[in-house]
């Protein structure tokens, strides 16, 4: 699991990532959040403490690094994190991590059971210093992501996944209700 130290989580987080209601072949799981990828942001946006769990969760390409939890049968077959290519900043350990775990045919989904409030790079801001931080975490992710998955990269996730989605392009998942 997952979960970076500018955060807020819902009453139930943890069980709500490991609710057995999920898919069986589910490899990644993420929560609901307030901002990150498009295909897991709550419309409502509300505080983590005062949001109000959903049966039902989202099959997506990729789940936000943020906070995520993945299945020990996943993390064995994709042999974990790549943190030798993905190290300094860690940008885009999520998004190789979801592309290898779809390559092993795991289930990535969102659950509408967990959520976190995400204050967004307040450690990283103040220790690199906040353009810094951006531009070298950006440019760090785009290098380790074309050198391991090649130049054109960005392809591999349908339109609307990724947090540079156009305003108003579709969003990439699909809802599906928990079973009872």
């Amino acid at each position: 699991m997952t979960l970076n130290n500018d955060t807020r989580i819902s009453k139930g987080f943890v069980a709500g990532l490991l609710d057995p209601r999920l898919p069986a072949d589910t490899g990644i799981v993420g929560p609901m959040i307030d901002h990150g990828f498009p295909c897991a942001e709550d419309d409502q946006k509300p505080e983590a403490a005062n949001y109000i769990p959903r049966p039902r969760y989202r099959a997506v390409s990729a789940v936000e690094g943020t906070a995520l939890a993945l299945s020990r049968e996943c993390w064995r077959s994709v042999g974990g994190m790549d943190l030798r290519t993905f190290g300094r900043y860690g940008w885009g350990v999520d998004l190789d991590l979801a592309l290898r775990a779809r390559d092993a045919e795991f289930g990535l989904y969102t659950t509408e059971m967990a959520y976190i409030n995400h204050f967004g790079r307040g450690t990283a801001n103040n220790h690199f210093g906040k353009f810094r931080y951006l531009i070298g975490a950006n440019s760090a992710m785009e290098r380790a992501m074309r050198r391991v998955h090649g130049r054109k990269w960005r392809k591999l996730f349908p339109p609307g996944t990724l947090p540079q989605a156009a305003p108003g392009s579709p969003i990439a998942y699909t809802t599906h209700q928990l079973e009872q």
